[in-house]
């Protein structure tokens, strides 16, 4: 917060830490889709039945059930813009693709979610970058 004449004022936020902030949001709900599309798998909802956690193998178990559980978690973190909805976010986003990568039999009518996952990520990295320099140079111009 920032003291000025007429009290207390927020912070200006810069184009890229808005665009930023829009970007977290739109993660934020494609991570709460995903979670609630892993657990109706889980509970025999969607996928007919064949993604029930009983009728799972063990390995798929486990991917299936960090996802569901991650996901909206890094849901409510990436909607509040905080950085432990970040980190949550990027497990679940890296587990997913390893599990593309290590159980392709299973992941592979998902290829889809392995790509748009990594294009986030990318997507991530830059816009936080964008984010620190944007910053760095309205510290440096106030000055």
């Amino acid at each position: 917060m920032v003291i000025a004449e007429n009290g207390l004022q927020p912070p200006r936020r810069g184009t890229v830490e808005r665009v930023f902030g829009l970007f977290l949001r739109l993660l934020a709900l494609y991570a709460l889709i995903s979670g609630l599309v892993y657990w109706a798998g889980l509970t025999g909802i969607a996928g007919g039945g064949a993604w029930r956690f009983d009728l799972l193998a063990p390995p798929v178990r486990i991917v299936f059930t960090t996802l569901a559980v991650l996901m909206p978690a890094a849901a409510l973190g990436l909607w509040l813009a905080t950085r432990w909805g970040v980190v949550l976010w990027v497990l679940a986003a890296t587990a997913e693709i390893a599990a593309f990568m290590f159980l392709a039999d299973v992941f592979a009518p998902r290829a889809g979610i392995a790509s748009a996952n990594m294009i986030a990520l990318i997507v991530l990295v830059l816009m936080a970058g964008a984010t620190l320099i944007e910053r760095r140079t309205a510290r440096l111009a106030a000055h």
